[in-house]
């Protein structure tokens, strides 16, 4: 839920922030980030005693369109952007996203988009280009892979596997031990119509023992002052939305791949690619 703009944030100053390797850049009132991110808060902690007005900050590796929606749900409460039309691998790059800013309420608000999508796919799969970018930007045990492993076991079967040749190596490791921990009794049968909250983030803040809040990952490896070639190519420039990059395909998430059957030659499987490619 957002916060009721009040004077005291819409005049406390705004942060500099470019996005991408085109450096797009983004004016967000500095206290609107510090009231969501533990993350900003730690990094602008020196704001009320120097002025962080010239001072930008970059992201290059990070995704203007994400990072866009990120400071639209911090400003509205919610998310502008139709999820339920989105490509399944942008809500997983927002949710990395607001992760590295430990901003567990909108991973939680994205995991239950992402959920109900699987929910409605009628036994879709993560393609391999899903998988790559979950296991390339989340640590073991997060509920992303959890997410993911959770999908394959409900909906895996042994053809739907073996027609696919490129399937990393932690995300098998880690489809095999849930499939051996289920035939084991160790877990019950896999059921995606569970309830949500098993994916979610705890939104409590984490404490150290003097009941100071952590911040999750070193700061000062990935906020990197912008350079004067960054600044003098700001230019005031509106991030392009997904939604008007989509390409007619079917409803089903565009990061999966629709159900088959165990038959060799499943017609199915030719619109893969199609989806696969599909942008927001």
């Amino acid at each position: 839920m957002a916060k009721p703009l009040m004077k005291d944030t819409l005049t406390a100053g705004i942060a500099r922030i470019n996005v991408g390797v085109d450096d797009t850049p983004f004016d967000v009132h500095i206290e609107l980030l510090c009231d969501h991110s533990p993350y900003f808060d730690a990094l602008y902690e020196e704001r009320t005693k120097k002025s962080i007005a010239d001072c930008a900050i970059s992201f290059p590796d990070d995704d203007p369109d994400a990072f866009s929606v990120l400071v639209s749900w911090m400003y509205r409460g919610d998310i502008t952007v139709d999820l339920s039309r989105a490509n399944m691998l942008f809500g997983f790059k927002l949710w990395v996203l607001a992760g590295k800013f430990s901003m567990a309420e909108l991973q939680n608000t994205v995991m239950a988009f992402c959920k109900a999508r699987i929910d409605a796919s009628n036994g879709a799969l993560f393609c391999e280009l899903a998988i790559d970018y979950v296991y390339s930007n989340t640590l073991p045990k997060s509920p992303l892979r959890l997410l993911v492993v959770d999908t394959w076991v409900q909906n895996a079967t042994q053809s739907r596997f073996l027609r696919r040749k490129d399937l990393r190596r932690e995300f098998l490791e880690d489809f095999c031990c849930a499939l051996i921990e289920w035939k084991e009794g160790k877990t019950k049968a896999v059921d995606l119509t569970d309830t949500t909250s098993h994916y979610f983030i705890d939104t409590s803040p984490l404490k150290d023992n003097g009941g100071e809040i952590l911040v999750r990952g070193d700061i000062s490896e990935i906020m990197q002052p912008a350079t004067p070639e960054q600044m003098q190519n700001r230019k005031v420039k509106r991030p392009s939305s997904r939604i008007c990059k989509i390409s007619p395909a079917p409803c089903l998430p565009a990061a999966m791949t629709p159900t088959s059957t165990d038959t060799g030659n499943d017609p199915s499987d030719s619109i893969t690619s199609d989806m696969s490619s599909s942008q927001v």
